[in-house]
């Protein structure tokens, strides 16, 4: 009995001891980046430029803390994008400089010496890439916490100065046989220059159409209707771009609306699926009322047979790759993808499905309208981060 007791004795001492030892290490200051990410967008004419990179103590300490550098790999950017549904690059190391590899957080600071990281070349990025510099600490004199690599994303943006003005004008889309979606994405970016109830931005009317305003739903609001019909509360102004996008996941019946990339209203779909057979238009009602159309302008139309996420809605609203799985319709609306056949006005699709519409006018019947040459005009496409 009495060597039990001192067993339980042993064990009770050893549990505390670790229980103090795991305190002591919770409590010891750690190294860690304080920023997970750094975002650089090259404007024109910039060729350089300098990123401080400093890591940090959770807390201060009486003593000098030698921290050193590393830069990641390309895994590292491979994993980077996994996560967070991105397909940058890694950029190539002649681009790229650390000034040193070493820093020193000095006694009684919480912030290490910076150190440059040197960016070179940028002028060449082309439009609309997005390179990586993953920066490491791979050695400290204090542990490090999980947050110990800074990811340095150096973006050229896009550039829309160009779109189409509708006011009147319109596109009829040819609609294959097969047009059955299982899942479902719209996506445009849309100015309004005027408020009008049931003005189009796209769809198939009486089946699935975005559009603004109805009976019950102010002109200022945006409605998904058809087979399935909800609206956020949210209201639009006018002169202002905003990027807009339905998305349907047949598998869950879930139907979202989101508005610069963020989720604004949600409901849970009656249907599977939508066959989008016949009539498709952007910025037009099928039945033809003067006043259902859409006043404003609008850029980068496109039309997903994938539930597309949030994240990848946000980080291409100004653009994406026309050999995007799942690209089923993509119409950029710049003025560079306009053509004229046999006295009939069209846009050319970026897709692989090459679905040209056809840029009309006046009322649309039995599958034929007026054609006329688009409308493009200067105005640049300015959307928040």
């Amino acid at each position: 009995m009495k060597y039990i007791k001192y067993c339980i004795g042993i064990i009770a001492f050893l549990a505390l001891y670790a229980c103090k030892d795991k305190e002591k290490s919770l409590l010891e200051p750690k190294v860690y980046f304080e920023k997970a990410q750094q975002k650089l967008k090259v404007g024109e004419n910039v060729n350089s430029y300098e990123f401080n990179i400093t890591a940090r103590l959770t807390d201060i300490t009486g003593e000098n803390v030698n921290v050193t550098y590393q830069i990641g790999d390309a895994q590292m950017v491979a994993d980077y994008n996994a996560k967070n549904e991105t397909k940058y690059r890694m950029m190539p190391a002649e681009n790229f400089s650390l000034e040193r590899n070493s820093a020193t957080i000095k006694s009684g600071t919480i912030y290490a010496e910076p150190c440059k990281l040197v960016l070179r070349n940028l002028s060449a990025i082309g439009e609309g890439s997005t390179y990586v510099v993953p920066v490491t600490i791979v050695d400290a004199s204090l542990p490090t916490v999980e947050a110990k690599t800074t990811f340095i994303e150096v973006t050229k943006p896009i550039v829309i100065n160009k779109v189409m003005n509708f006011n009147g004008k319109f596109l009829s889309i040819p609609m294959p046989t097969n047009a059955k979606f299982n899942s479902l994405t719209y996506e445009a970016l849309i100015y309004v220059d005027n408020f009008v109830l049931l003005s189009t931005v796209m769809g198939a009317e009486g089946n699935l159409i975005l559009r603004f305003g109805d009976t019950t739903v102010d002109a200022e609001q945006i409605q998904i209707a058809g087979n399935v019909q909800f609206n956020p509360a949210m209201k639009f102004v006018t002169g202002k771009w905003y990027h807009v996008a339905f998305v349907f996941n047949g598998a869950s019946k879930l139907a979202e609306i989101f508005v610069d990339g963020e989720k604004v209203a949600e409901k849970t779909a009656s249907v599977s699926s939508f066959n989008l057979t016949g009539p498709f238009f952007i910025g037009y009602a099928y039945d033809y009322d003067p006043n259902r159309i859409w006043r404003g302008k609008m850029s980068e139309c496109r039309i997903w047979n994938v539930a597309r996420t949030a994240s990848q809605l946000k980080n291409n609203r100004l653009g994406v790759d026309p050999n995007s799985e799942g690209l089923f319709g993509y119409w950029k609306l710049n003025g560079t993808d306009s053509y004229e056949k046999n006295g009939v006005y069209y846009i050319k699709d970026q897709s692989k499905n090459k679905l040209d519409a056809t840029s009309r006018y006046g009322r649309y019947s039995g599958g034929a309208g007026p054609s006329t040459q688009p409308d493009i005009v200067n105005l640049r496409v300015d959307i928040a981060d």
